[in-house]
């Protein structure tokens, strides 16, 4: 169960980062949602690296958050098993 959170979160944080490199309309409720769901899971990382271009600052710290989320959630898991 600790893994799926996991795997949600850094697939949550993926599909943000798929939908604005794609130009998405942020209008749509599903995209909206989308990307509201990946800033919230972000934000502990918003700052983590700065860019002049606010995509690129995007996807490097989404992708960081991503990553922490699933190796968190492998560890902890790991450690509830026994």
């Amino acid at each position: 169960m600790i893994l799926s959170a996991g795997w949600a979160a850094a697939f949550i944080l993926a599909l943000g980062m798929l939908l604005t490199w794609g130009g998405a309309n942020p209008g749509n409720d599903l995209v909206h949602a989308t990307l509201n769901t990946g800033r919230w899971l972000a934000t502990p990382f918003h700052d983590v690296f700065t860019r002049s271009d606010p995509k690129e600052q995007l996807y490097i710290n989404w992708a960081i958050a991503g990553v922490v989320y699933y190796v968190v959630a492998r560890a902890l898991s790991w450690m509830t098993r026994f």
